[in-house]
C-alpha cells in the first residue's frame, strides 16, 4: 500500500467517479471496474477534490464525527486512500 504524500492534494484520477443514481449502494467507478464504498469511504472520496490533503481531510472528518477516535479516522483514512491510489483512482493534483 502506498503511503500517502502529507503535502500535496488528492483528487480522483481521470475516469473515476462517483456513482450518483438514488437509492443505489456507493459505487467508485473506474475505468478497470468498480468499487463498493462502505461506511464514510464516499465522504473521504468527495473530500479529495484536489483542494485538500490528507491532514485537511483527516481534519474535516473529525469536525463531521466528533465523536470519533482521532487516530481511528487518521490510520484508516490513509489506509483507503493509499489502496485507491496503488489502484490508480486516486491521484495527487
Amino acid at each position: 500500500m502506498s503511503e500517502i504524500d502529507r503535502d500535496r492534494v488528492l483528487r480522483l484520477a481521470p475516469g473515476c467517479r462517483l456513482s450518483a443514481a438514488e437509492g443505489q449502494e456507493d459505487i467508485l467507478l473506474m475505468p478497470e471496474g468498480a468499487m463498493r464504498m462502505k461506511g464514510p469511504a464516499r465522504s473521504i472520496l468527495e473530500l479529495c477534490d484536489g483542494t485538500r490533503t490528507l491532514d485537511a481531510i483527516v481534519e474535516e472528518l473529525q469536525r463531521r464525527y466528533p465523536t470519533a477516535d482521532t487516530a481511528r479516522i487518521e490510520s484508516e483514512t490513509a489506509a483507503l486512500l493509499g489502496q485507491l491510489l496503488d489502484r490508480g483512482a486516486l491521484e495527487y493534483g
